[in-house]
């Protein structure tokens, strides 16, 4: 784990607000120092089995991260990405549970990140796990999301609190028919009661259309890139 390295982007509530909150980006420092992106190294770690010990590293991180905040006053939300090999491991939600009580976190400010292809092939797991956790008072997201049946069956099936998007949705400005299908899962989201963030978002144009189609979050290199440290201001940020 030495080589391994968390970043932090902010997700801004376009209503406003002063809530801070964060997706947590894992990264591996490479031979010459650079830092790699999940997507470059976590399917090679997953084909190892060297998941569950990666989410347990990241969430070791993260938890006593939430605590320090919150005892300066600071309270975050962060939202972790969890593979579905590791929360399939009947010791981790006990484990997870433990940590949280051990650094007296309240639940809500844990929000476990559920990739949409993951959830889809190992939605029994994932429910499993849900159901220990949310005594706990920890929420759920399902990230990549795009519109499909089975993708909307998913958000009835599992205990969720938000929906990330997928990056795709950010360009929707460009094209009409994606525009009609954003607007479409976000009415829908909400009538489940969820809060849905719009990732990517690199220009004011894709911001001002999710914006227009009812999003709750804005998180991007628009907003802010995503950084080594909790440095953001939500309290006077503007979209």
């Amino acid at each position: 784990s030495g080589d391994f390295a968390l970043q932090y982007q902010p997700g801004v509530a376009v209503a406003g607000g002063e809530e801070a909150q964060f997706q947590v980006l894992l990264r591996l420092r490479d031979g010459e120092g650079r830092l790699r992106s999940a997507g470059e190294f976590v399917p090679a770690a997953e084909s190892a089995g060297l998941m569950p010990e990666i989410d347990r590293w990241v969430l070791e991180q993260a938890i006593p991260l939430l605590q320090r905040r919150r005892d300066d006053g600071r309270p975050v939300r962060l939202f972790v990405s969890q593979s579905p090999h590791t929360l399939a491991r009947d010791v981790h939600a006990t484990w997870l549970q433990e940590m949280l009580a051990g650094h007296a976190i309240d639940g809500p400010s844990l929000v476990i990140d559920l990739r949409l292809d993951d959830a889809l092939v190992h939605s029994v797991t994932l429910r499993q796990f849900a159901d220990q956790l949310m005594p706990a008072g920890v929420q759920f997201c399902l990230s990549q999301y795009v519109q499909g049946a089975d993708a909307e069956r998913l958000l009835q099936q599992l205990p969720l609190g938000y929906l990330r998007l997928s990056g795709c949705y950010a360009r929707a400005h460009a094209d009409a028919a994606l525009r009609d299908e954003l607007r479409g899962i976000i009415d829908h989201a909400h009538r489940q009661g969820l809060q849905v963030i719009g990732p990517q978002v690199e220009d004011p144009q894709g911001a001002a259309t999710l914006w227009m189609s009812g999003i709750d979050f804005i998180q991007g290199n628009l907003v802010q890139q995503a950084a080594g440290e909790l440095d953001f201001d939500f309290q006077h940020s503007v979209l």
